[in-house]
Parts: structure tokens; sequence; C-alpha cells
């Protein structure tokens, strides 16, 4: 069974096709009390999306557990309703419905203005602050569909960047993705300058959408920026094709843009299914696992045996014209 889901041996570098074998060989125990747990927490979401996926995969579930995994019309109806309320005012993410309130948040601008305020205020009050959160803002604010190419890659850029915020915001990002945005964010805002604007625009009593967007305009570094777009633009594509809820679990499992890379060929491949594939598969997306190295290492090492009997048996038949005149060579040939 492992060997016939495999495939061929180098489609399991594959993020697909490494999903696919995970999905076919998880216990049907293990998915029955996911979707369990799911339902539990209210988030049919989730346990409607995971059984229909493990119904597809060849799992059989029982009936029942995909009808209480829907949830009745009053029950979904009341989760997600307050979870958008919560999600936009709060900034919550604990559920695929304040996921959608808090990005749609930051694709009017409240989101954006909001932290603009308040990580920016800190900043030019000397106190504690987000400098990712503060970045992102700036970038938000600052950044225009000119500078993006596109309106198209600004929409789905801008939101990238509303999950990324919500996200960080949230606590709910890998550590290895939060240092290396911590790192690039440094380098694409003038803070001096910032910190100068913010200030001059507080005494005023003038720190409105329009104005926080001129600031940020003017101490954006475009060209430094450019990196963090690309790998907004990929978790756009990423909540494009699987909801935003795709792309917030996308943030807790990559390390790296590489995984986001690898992440979106999830997204683009399962379509709304993506959410229940990278929850209920974790990181072990990302990586082979011992038992697959020893499957790929045995058919590796059977293509390098015939490969050798190959290139002894073209030896045998170029030398054998002049098989007397080489016959030590023939005999060294047999031994390899």
């Amino acid at each position: 069974m492992p060997l016939y889901r495999s495939g061929v041996a180098l489609g399991l570098v594959d993020p697909v096709s490494l999903a696919q074998y995970r999905l076919a060989l998880a216990s049907t125990d293990q998915v029955r009390d996911e979707i369990e747990t799911a339902i539990a927490a209210d988030d049919y979401a989730y346990a409607g999306s995971l059984y229909q996926l493990a119904i597809h995969e060849g799992h059989h579930l029982p009936m029942d557990l995909g009808e209480r995994a829907e949830g009745t019309l009053l029950r979904r109806a009341f989760v997600t309703g307050s979870g958008v309320a919560n999600g936009f005012v709060f900034g919550s993410i604990d559920n695929g419905a304040e996921i959608a309130g808090s990005v749609s948040s930051d694709l009017v601008g409240f989101g954006d203005l909001r932290d603009f305020s308040v990580q920016g205020i800190r900043l030019a009050a000397g106190g504690d602050y987000d400098p990712v959160l503060l970045t992102l803002s700036v970038i938000g604010l600052g950044l225009t569909a000119a500078t993006y190419g596109t309106a198209g890659a600004a929409g789905l850029a801008d939101a990238g960047f509303a999950v990324v915020k919500n996200v960080r915001r949230a606590g709910k990002m890998s550590r290895p993705f939060a240092a290396y945005l911590a790192k690039t964010a440094g380098q694409v805002i003038d803070t001096k300058r910032l910190r100068r604007e913010i200030a001059s625009a507080v005494d005023e009593g003038a720190l409105g959408l329009s104005r926080a967007r001129a600031i940020a305009a003017r101490v954006v570094d475009r060209k430094a920026a450019g990196a963090l777009v690309d790998d907004a633009r990929v978790l756009g594509e990423i909540g494009t094709a699987g909801g935003p809820r795709a792309a917030v679990q996308a943030l807790s499992l990559a390390e790296g843009p590489s995984d986001l890379r690898r992440l979106q060929r999830i997204g683009l491949h399962f379509g709304d299914r993506s959410t229940a594939v990278m929850k209920f598969l974790g990181r072990s997306l990302m990586t082979i696992g011992w038992d697959l190295y020893l499957l790929v290492a045995a058919l590796a090492g059977l293509a390098a045996s015939l490969a050798l009997f190959c290139l002894r048996q073209a030896a045998r038949l170029l030398l054998f014209p002049c098989r007397r005149q080489l016959k030590p060579v023939f005999k060294l040939v047999s031994v390899i």
C-alpha cells in the first residue's frame, strides 16, 4: 500500500504528493477523533471540511458524524456572526469566522490605521512597540497598486499583509517565520523619520486615515519592502484558493519563504479543503519522514543496481570482439 500510494519515488518530495500519501495512510480513528474535537469546539467549518476530505481519501466514516460536523443552521449562524464581529473589532483569529472579520477590518483600512496608531504612538513616546506590526501597517497604508504592478497583485498582497498582521498580533505565527519577519521589517521603514512625523501629527491632533497614509508613504522603502510584498502575494494566493483560514494555517506551519511557497502548492491543489489538509497533517507536510526516507533509499538503491547491471552488459558487448586480448579486463568487469 505505501509503495502504491507513493507512486514514482521522486514524487514524494512534491508537497501535494506527500500530502496525499499521508492522508491515505492516516488512521481512520485519528480522523474521527479530530472531527469530534472540532465539533466540541464549535469549529464546524473545519469539522465538515475534514469529514469531506477523509471520505474523498477513502476513509469510511459514519453518516451521523458528517451530519454533526455540519451543525445546525441556527448554531452555525450564531457562531459565524459572533466570530466575524469579534474578529473585526478585536482582531481575534480563533476560528474561520473571526479570521474573516479580522482580515476584513484590515482590507478596509481600519486594522492598518489601528495598528499604525497604537504602535506608532508607542514608538513616538519611546515605549515598547512591535516593529513587525508597525512595519506591516506602514506598508499596508503607504504602498499603492502602482507599487505592486497591477491592481490584482495589490489585492492579493493586501490580503496577505492583513493575514500576517493578524497572525502576528495573535501570537500564532511559527517562531522561525516571526524571526524572519523581524529581520526583514527592520530594513523597510525609516523609524527615526517616522517617530518625528507621528509626534508632529499627534501634536496637531490629525492622525487620521489620510494623514497616516501620507506619513507611511514618506517613510517606507519600496525596494526593501519588495521581499515582504512577494511573500504577502503568495499568502494572498493561498487565501484566495483556500480561504483566509488556510493562509493563517500556512503561517503557523511555514518557517520561511520557501515553506510558504510549498504550502502555496497545497492551497492551489486542494482549494477549500487546504485548511483541513494543513491543520490535520501539520509540519509533516514539510518533511518526508524516516519511513518515506527508507522507501526512497530502497528505490534509489534499486535504480543504482539496475544502472550498474546495464553498464556491465554494455561493457561486455563493446569488448566482446577483443575478448581474448582483454581477458583480464573481462575478469575485472565480472568482479564489478
